[in-house]
């Protein structure tokens, strides 16, 4: 059924003639309102000069090292530790680390792909039910800031959101049945295009795209060939560049994923999390696609039912060591186009009022930016974070390197230095006696090392325990915020060195005296 909701109405009276204007003066009024609240929270964020996931310092290090060391982002030995994801996100972020402020300016270009990605939600919903749910649309999709703030971290996980979007804006098909449409070569061309930069941002994309891919077999068995030639043969050649490119090692580096095991009862968490913060979209999904049902209006002919197994399909992988809610974020964004076409094709099946029920979405969704926390810093997180970040860069000018970080790695960034482990993921390695951590250890043992920065536990194996101790004394910690909540980083010196750690009062940072 390809119905469009924005079809003329029976003009009833001039009261409801005037009510379909008003609803659609609201809608467009409330749906720019939501974006501006979240773009004005999402500002202020850019505005702050420290990291806000301790995570984020690692992705400017990898583009650093791309510009000045790219032999060390994809090697055997992993040390320093190789670009765990793909390529793109480095290069992407080049451009930025220069600059005087490379944290805002990566912030800037992450609020664009936020963006980019509100406004493939809208033209995947105007495309099915017209520009007035597509406004609504793409301002419920930002409103939800349990999950939309994750939206501006500087991680791999928003460009990828917006590649996949955009392509599934070129993919999908009309409709889920036979002969409904075909696949142009420009489509194609661009689908592919979009989805090998997905999955160069983050390889997990593969997943997330395979069924735009094998959908089409259910539209046009002669388009889902073409298509999944011309992904076969880009996909092939780009991996054949990249393993020239790094001397063999972009495929070692990214099979590291292979130590990570699986951990019990993580995917239910995962579920559990990602259920508690985007309920509001997952109940008027539900709702929606109850009343179109009802209606008699076959959701289960949606495209976007392609979107969603895209965003299911990544479960099994989700219990994996180190995986998070933000898996699912590519579900997030299909329930929010899932809903919008539910609720308009429901309301298409012969009903006068639904000019006037995007404005239902829009005001839900200037409800929640209203009314919703913003997880944001505070004045007690700048301070432990300059004075924190404060001391290791006087520390390195001083005394000099190299440090070992587990986090957070804007330490690594800050000092010039190659980030040489990746806080959780190391302790994979070290358990199954990887080349990298070996050589870490010996480094430790050695008290190589000048300044040890411990936010993830580093190994817990004896030898990794008794070389902390026996070569580094505590100096003290810092509570550094972040947006989940506030994580210990805690500083260790190589025994011998004249320094000591003295936070001003007020701060959310701890001394050790000398002999403790």
């Amino acid at each position: 059924m390809n119905a469009t909701v924005e079809s003329p109405l029976p003009q009833t009276s001039p009261i409801f003639r005037h009510l379909r204007l008003a609803a659609a003066v609201f809608t467009a009024g409330a749906s720019l309102l939501a974006i501006l609240v979240y773009v004005a929270h999402a500002w202020e964020l850019v505005r702050y000069p420290w990291d806000w996931s301790p995570d984020e310092g690692l992705h400017l290090d990898f583009a650093r090292r791309l510009l000045d060391a790219p032999g060390s982002l994809y090697n055997e030995r992993g040390v320093p530790v190789p670009a765990i994801y793909g390529p793109l996100y480095p290069a992407l972020l080049a451009p930025v680390v220069r600059l005087a402020n490379p944290l805002a300016a990566a912030r800037v270009l992450t609020l664009v792909f936020t963006l980019l990605g509100a406004l493939a939600v809208g033209a995947l919903i105007r495309r099915r039910a017209g520009l007035l749910w597509a406004s609504a649309g793409a301002a419920l999709y930002l409103a939800v800031f349990d999950i939309a703030s994750w939206f501006m971290l500087v991680r791999v996980d928003t460009p990828l959101l917006a590649l996949w979007l955009w392509s599934a804006v070129l993919l999908l098909p009309r409709e889920l049945q036979v002969g409904a449409d075909q696949l142009s070569r420009g489509r194609i061309a661009g689908g592919t295009a979009l989805l090998l930069a997905a999955t160069l941002v983050k390889p997990t994309a593969a997943v997330h795209g395979l069924p735009l891919v094998l959908g089409w077999f259910l539209v046009d068995r002669r388009s889902a060939w073409r298509l999944i030639a011309a992904l076969a043969v880009s996909g092939s050649a780009t991996v054949a560049l990249l393993q020239t490119a790094t001397g063999g090692g972009f495929v070692d580096a990214m099979l590291v994923w292979r130590l990570h095991g699986r951990e019990p009862g993580l995917l239910a968490r995962i579920l559990t999390d990602f259920t508690s913060r985007s309920w509001p979209v997952l109940l008027l999904a539900l709702v929606s696609a109850l009343a179109a049902g009802l209606a008699k209006a076959r959701p289960l002919g949606e495209p976007v039912w392609l979107m969603l197994a895209g965003g299911l399909l990544i479960l099994p992988l989700a219990s994996k060591a180190g995986a998070c809610w933000n898996y699912l974020l590519p579900l997030y964004a299909a329930l929010v186009v899932a809903a919008a076409c539910w609720a308009a094709q429901a309301l298409a099946a012969g009903r006068d009022w639904q000019p006037m029920m995007p404005a239902g979405i829009a005001a839900l969704a200037l409800a929640l930016a209203t009314t919703q926390t913003f997880p944001l810093p505070t004045t007690f997180d700048e301070t432990a974070a300059r004075t924190f970040y404060g001391f290791v860069q006087t520390f390195h000018r001083k005394l000099g390197g190299p440090f070992l970080v587990s986090r957070p790695e804007l330490v690594n960034f800050l000092v010039g230095q190659n980030s040489e482990i990746e806080g959780y993921g190391f302790a994979h390695l070290a358990s199954h006696h990887a080349p990298a951590a070996r050589d870490v250890l010996a480094s430790l043992e050695q008290a190589r090392y000048t300044l040890v920065v411990e936010t993830w536990l580093l190994p817990q194996q004896p030898e990794w325990q008794s070389a902390l101790r026996r070569n580094y004394r505590p100096l003290g910690a810092c509570r550094l915020g972040s947006y989940f909540t506030g994580y210990d980083a805690r500083l260790y010196a190589r025994r011998g060195l004249p320094v000591e750690f003295t936070p001003p009062a007020g701060v959310r940072c701890l001394a050790v005296p000398h002999g403790h």
